[in-house]
């Protein structure tokens, strides 16, 4: 038997192999191609992200010089305070030298320039007092200013209730100051009346009354100052605090129960009264509004 191969099947063969290969090639070339332009982005990518990171590098150095710079600058303005501070306090040293020795040779200066708090003269407090004149002064106790500034003393913190000397303290010195918590009350809210006519607690009276206030409003106004405390609890505040204002007023302020009605329901109510009869120390009631100027305050008690 011969195996030789025809000749056309032969040639069929042979174009057949030469046209894959063609495509092949041509498939490899695409493909080459395709990976060439794919490494030029990608070079050009990496060259932009080059750049954008010296250019970052190049920020952040910037920033850090300016953080140096701003460093320095803060150095020297702490600087700066710290010498205006010491200058400061020595000028208030040597103020409130000068106004000891003055006070010490029977002066009265304006409160408003002078503060308390810092003057010691001989372990002495000083007496706030108000002058014909309308101001307010400092003195040591019982000290008569040789110049006659002001008028006559109109009144001295000595002359207070004492629920108007409480009332001027402010709620620190207050609690410390005071041995019950109705005392410490009281005086706040009686400070609630001396706000310039404004009765956010108090009520204003009318013809004999000039303001009162209820034990339920106190109540309620307790429990929202005073944090933690229960609704019976404060009902117990209220009572004691009214009995702790009529003593601490030397009986200045009445008590009187009223019948008062909510939810269908009646009971008795306790009202504390001030009549507008009734003297208060360095206060004048005013027959229009029934507002009454704030009492002098105690320095350094």
């Amino acid at each position: 038997m011969s195996n030789t191969t025809p000749s056309g099947a032969s040639s069929a063969l042979e174009n057949v192999s030469v046209t894959d290969l063609a495509k092949h090639v041509q498939s490899l070339t695409d493909r080459v191609d395709d990976l060439e332009q794919e490494v030029a982005e990608k070079d050009e990518r990496i060259a932009d992200l080059r750049m954008n990171f010296e250019q970052k590098t190049t920020r952040i150095e910037e920033l850090e010089q300016r953080i140096e710079e701003l460093e320095s600058s803060a150095t020297a303005a702490q600087s700066h305070r710290e010498a205006i501070a010491r200058k400061t306090q020595a000028c208030d040293e040597r103020i409130d030298e000068l106004q000891a020795r003055e006070f010490e040779k029977g002066a009265h200066l304006l409160a408003d320039n002078v503060e308390a708090d810092r003057i010691s003269v001989n372990g002495s407090t000083l007496e706030r007092i108000t002058k014909d004149d309308g101001n307010t002064y400092f003195r040591l106790p019982g000290e008569e200013d040789a110049l006659g500034r002001g008028g006559a003393v109109a009144h001295s913190t000595a002359d207070l209730l004492p629920i108007q000397r409480l009332a001027r303290y402010d709620d620190e010195m207050l609690a410390s100051v005071t041995n019950r918590k109705p005392d410490e009350l009281a005086g706040k809210v009686w400070r609630e009346r001396d706000e310039a006519g404004r009765y956010s607690l108090w009520s204003k009276g009318s013809g004999e009354i000039r303001a009162y206030l209820d034990a339920s409003n106190l109540a309620e106004w307790i429990r929202l100052k005073e944090s933690g405390v229960s609704k019976k609890y404060s009902q117990e505040l209220a009572r004691r605090t009214m009995d702790a204002m009529h003593e601490l007023s030397n009986g200045r302020l009445g008590k009187i129960k009223r019948q008062r009605s909510k939810d269908g329901l009646s009971y008795q109510e306790t009202r504390l009264v001030l009549k507008a009869d009734v003297e208060l120390p360095g206060e004048v009631p005013n027959s229009d509004t029934d507002e009454s100027p704030a009492t002098d305050g105690v320095a350094g008690e």
